[in-house]
């Protein structure tokens, strides 16, 4: 990060009311010179909506990428901003604060410039107060049968070793845990997302295990079979992998930050 981003963070971080409970900050993504919600990122805004109440004070931060010139791209991050802002104001009709700002072109992380851009530069961030609740493994696993269908929950618990798709020893307690809550919700249908760090110039990790750039998929892989010789019928799960497409946090600055990115994630897809 260079000073001038540190600087703005500062200022930003600065200008929003001190809550004892924290903030938390969402990352919607885009496709080149898109500035409308996709249908994930509106999942997102309207999870996020549960957690506002009134006098929250939200800032929205649009940005883009190097692809066009500075002043096109200050206008659509506004742009992307200021749709953010829209959505949730319409879904949030109480008094919430609602700041939105574009921040225009974030400076490029590579000499390597790709017609594709830098698609994590295609970002908003939405900076909210968050209400710290009991955030463990049991509550997260109970709450599956409170999401809607399309909201996901990550598991941070269920850890792997190291460039490999075997879970760690102390990990399997918390896989058994959400085999006992599957069998007791029959209705419950999901697909298991296995996510890594660190790697943003492949698609997806190596797997050393099977010797191919596939470890997301192999990790959520290996959960799905694990499940399914536990009992849980394999028709009620998918599995994929994501790579580091949908990182919680970037960039990457320290190895927490690594370890909230490498983890595995539930989307409810039916009940």
């Amino acid at each position: 990060m260079n000073l001038k981003n540190l600087l703005f963070l500062l200022v930003i971080l600065k200008s929003i009311p001190s809550y004892s409970n924290g903030l938390d900050t969402i990352k919607l993504y885009y496709k080149i010179n898109q500035k409308e919600l996709s249908p994930k990122n509106r999942g997102k805004l309207d999870s996020l909506n549960r957690f506002l109440i009134d006098n929250t004070s939200v800032h929205v931060l649009g940005f883009a990428d190097y692809l066009g010139s500075i002043e096109s791209n200050y206008p659509l991050s506004q742009g992307r901003a200021e749709v953010v802002k829209a959505y949730l104001m319409h879904l949030h009709k109480n008094n919430v604060q609602i700041i939105a700002n574009g921040k225009g072109e974030v400076t490029a992380t590579t000499k390597k410039i790709s017609k594709l851009g830098e698609p994590l530069n295609r970002r908003v961030d939405i900076i909210f107060p968050h209400k710290k609740k009991e955030d463990n493994f049991h509550t997260r696993v109970n709450n599956l049968s409170k999401l809607n269908v399309g909201e996901s929950i990550s598991f941070k618990e269920l850890t792997f070793q190291g460039g490999r798709h075997y879970l760690n020893a102390s990990a399997i307690p918390y896989l058994d845990t959400l085999t006992t809550f599957l069998k007791k919700h029959e209705n419950l249908k999901i697909e298991i997302q296995g996510h890594i760090c660190c790697e943003y110039n492949h698609p997806d990790g190596y797997d050393i295990d099977v010797g191919k750039n596939n470890l997301s998929v192999t990790r959520a892989r290996f959960i799905y079979d694990y499940l399914v010789s536990k009992g849980i019928k394999g028709q009620r799960m998918l599995f994929k992998g994501v790579g580091s497409s949908d990182p919680e946090i970037y960039p990457e600055v320290t190895v927490d930050d690594q370890t909230r990115n490498r983890r595995v994630q539930i989307v409810l897809i039916g009940k």
